[in-house]
């Protein structure tokens, strides 16, 4: 076992959740890859889920973890992917348009910009 920095633990398991995406990443799989003990990716994980930067979902493998946000930048555009069944959406202009087409939702706005987030 290689011992770790909590901080250094957790910036290895951001990385490697991110990493995964929509797959997620398994607590046991995480330790193993990191080579610590369960209990330290226990901590990164309770730390990181209060603030809203995962999600777990629970089955027979075990605990799954996933990333929250995932922000790829071209150029001007910003795209956001938030792993959450509600999200709140804020904007210093106004929100002037709201459709909705099927699985997706457009929101347009006066502010050249708008800040997404799970709740």
């Amino acid at each position: 076992m290689i011992i770790l920095k909590l901080e250094e633990i957790a910036r290895k398991s951001i990385e490697i959740i991110k990493e995964r995406g929509g797959e997620g990443v398994t607590t046991a799989e995480l330790a193993r890859r990191l080579n610590v003990p369960k209990r330290r990716v226990y901590d990164v994980k309770a730390i990181m889920k209060a603030a809203n930067l995962i999600t777990t979902t629970r089955d027979r493998d075990g605990t799954k973890i996933f990333w929250n946000v995932s922000i790829e930048s071209s150029s001007s555009t910003e795209i956001s992917r938030i792993r959450s069944n509600k999200i709140k959406i804020t904007t210093t202009g106004f929100i002037t348009n709201v459709s909705n087409r099927g699985t997706e939702v457009i929101i347009e706005g006066t502010s050249p910009s708008m800040s997404i987030e799970p709740l």
